[in-house]
């Protein structure tokens, strides 16, 4: 997946794989990602992520993002929550920053 820049800040609504994660992580050498999970899930997946500084773990439902509003310049919607998008839609444009993008999962990071 190429859409990503160095610079951007980036918000996952779901926790993917440890490979995948890693591997946005080192395209975003001057960026953020945060990635959304439940208490286990993040749990599991911190230990694994203590090297990369520009990765945040967040226990946090995609429809209660505790962020500050027009923080994201991308925000990725994985497949499992395109049902429920139009019900997430007002939270990730109060989270999205201007000229940012919405992006479907539909392959890897790497």
């Amino acid at each position: 997946m190429n859409c990503f820049r160095a610079d951007d800040r980036v918000l996952l609504l779901a926790i993917p794989t440890k490979q995948e994660l890693a591997a946005l992580a080192r395209i975003l050498i001057r960026g953020t990602v945060v990635a959304l999970g439940t208490a286990e899930e993040v749990a599991e997946a911190r230990p694994f992520f203590g090297d990369f500084e520009n990765v945040m773990l967040l226990d946090a439902p995609p429809d209660k993002v505790p962020w500050r509003g027009a923080g994201f310049s991308k925000i990725v919607v994985p497949h499992q929550y395109e049902r429920i998008l139009p019900y997430l839609t007002e939270e990730l444009h109060r989270l999205l920053a201007p000229g940012g993008e919405i992006i479907h999962k539909v392959a890897t990071f790497s």
